[in-house]
């Protein structure tokens, strides 16, 4: 299992786990409340590298 975290601004953080080939794991932290969602591979390839962190909250909602 591969897994990257990333420390955003404060105790905010993302990370993204993959599970099996085409599945990962997202959880967000933002405010202290935590946030999971699982996605295939094509959905979190979405996201794109212009995808603002920010912006993610409202994506996973």
């Amino acid at each position: 299992m591969k897994s990257v975290n990333f420390q955003l601004d404060g105790m905010d953080s993302i990370e993204i786990t993959q599970l099996e080939e085409h599945l990962f794991e997202v959880r967000l932290v933002l405010d202290g409340k935590i946030s999971m969602q699982y996605m295939s591979k094509e959905e979190l390839g979405q996201l794109g590298s212009t995808f603002q962190i920010g912006n993610i909250k409202s994506y996973l909602e």
